[in-house]
């Protein structure tokens, strides 16, 4: 193997994804140099909670008598929670959280899933990432298909995935990613043979797609690269964690100038089925530090009223509590739409634990209309596709 396709293939590690699957980015005047001038734009933090985050244990039913005849032992007492209002409380590792629900900044959106549900990981995260139900093979993610008709004007790239599988930027437009930004900038120093220009694709050879798509990512690099090396590198007090991590990444980026409207990243180990209990306090602990820290980041930054952070499932867990001390793959579950210009408070409208469905939660708020209203909201992108016939309309935005 040469130096130069070893370089290659480090290359597109650090981007995080395989050759083929790389987007073309070769919009004229794409690459601009180093600009301490921050993203003017709505920015979207997608946290996909992998595995199927505990809804029930996550955003508490504090007197509902159903809810502890269907947890005797994982249940959780009312007055270990973090109370939300009257009948509501969450999870008492979420301090960071419950003070910006305090401020106003955390909207709940409650018993999100959607029809005819599927308990697999790998089918329920595919129908999660594309936005069209169940029965749907449509493999381009939801914000893809979105900024189909647009999108939000973004000088350096549509999206960036910072953890995980592409999932809602599969598609068409400029999005790729970036998993280890160490590796990204050592293996963007020593290519060979300088900077490549970016060559038209007429897609006439798989070969020409290949060194196209490595070429037009490599130039999409270095511009975040200058950005990144000309910026003063602020510190803040993340988790050493995967999330903490990615999140790091993510404060970076935007601090850098990096102009890029959507960001993916991902938090590991909600597939709880036995030992729940201490698994998901450390889960739902680290999101919640990792969010604060991320908060103050941008407010630090000035971008805090830009932001917008969503955190979503492949599916929640079932209501009753399994012999192991877990829950199973289950269906709806809350999501958490959190930022400086969020419409705080709870929407949608809580699953009832007299009327499961299967022993599961019956949703009550499709996910579709939740892409349909981050959309809407964020970029002003009519998002027909999205809408869903009697459904009441979300509003995530004050």
């Amino acid at each position: 193997m040469t130096h130069s396709s070893l370089s290659r293939r480090r290359f597109l590690s650090a981007l995080g994804a395989g050759a083929g699957a790389l987007p073309l980015l070769s919009l004229p005047g794409f690459v601009q140099a180093a600009t301490p001038d921050r993203p003017t734009g709505n920015i979207l933090l997608l946290i996909e909670l992998a595995g199927g985050n505990d809804g029930l244990n996550t955003v508490v039913p504090l007197k509902d008598p159903r809810y502890r005849h269907l947890r005797p032992e994982i249940g959780i007492n009312a007055a270990e929670t973090l109370g939300l209002n009257a009948d509501v409380g969450l999870h008492a590792s979420m301090r960071g959280i419950a003070d910006m629900w305090e401020w106003g900044e955390v909207q709940i959106v409650e018993g999100v899933g959607y029809p005819n549900p599927n308990r697999s990981h790998f089918r329920s995260i595919e129908i999660w990432n594309a936005g069209f139900g169940a029965n749907s093979v449509v493999r381009d993610g939801w914000v893809a298909t979105g900024f189909e008709g647009g999108g939000p004007a973004a000088v350096d790239a549509q999206g960036l995935a910072l953890g995980g599988e592409m999932g809602p930027l599969v598609g068409d437009g400029r999005f790729s990613a970036m998993r280890d930004e160490g590796l990204f900038l050592e293996t963007l120093q020593n290519l060979p043979g300088g900077q490549h220009a970016v060559r038209p694709y007429k897609g006439r050879s798989p070969l020409d797609h290949v060194l196209a798509t490595y070429e037009s990512a490599q130039v999409t690099g270095e511009a975040i690269r200058r950005k990144l090396e000309a910026s003063r590198n602020r510190q803040w007090d993340f988790p050493q964690t995967q999330l903490g991590e990615q999140l790091r990444t993510a404060a970076r980026l935007l601090d850098a100038g990096v102009d890029v409207p959507v960001l993916k990243v991902v938090q590991d180990g909600y597939d709880t089925h036995d030992a729940q209990t201490w698994e998901h306090t450390q889960l739902l602990g680290d999101l919640s530090e990792a969010i604060r820290v991320f908060s103050r980041a941008m407010r630090d930054i000035g971008l805090w009223d830009q932001m917008t952070i969503l955190t979503y499932s492949e599916f929640g867990r079932t209501a009753r509590e399994n012999a192991s001390g877990g829950t199973d793959h289950g269906t709806a579950a809350p999501v958490f739409a959190i930022g400086g210009n969020v419409a705080g408070g709870l929407s949608g409208k809580r699953p009832s634990l007299d009327k499961l469905v299967d022993g599961d939660l019956a949703y009550t708020t499709d996910y579709r209309t939740l892409y349909e209203a981050t959309l809407r909201d964020l970029w002003a992108i009519d998002a027909p596709q999205f809408a869903v016939e009697g459904a009441p309309k979300l509003s995530l935005l004050g």
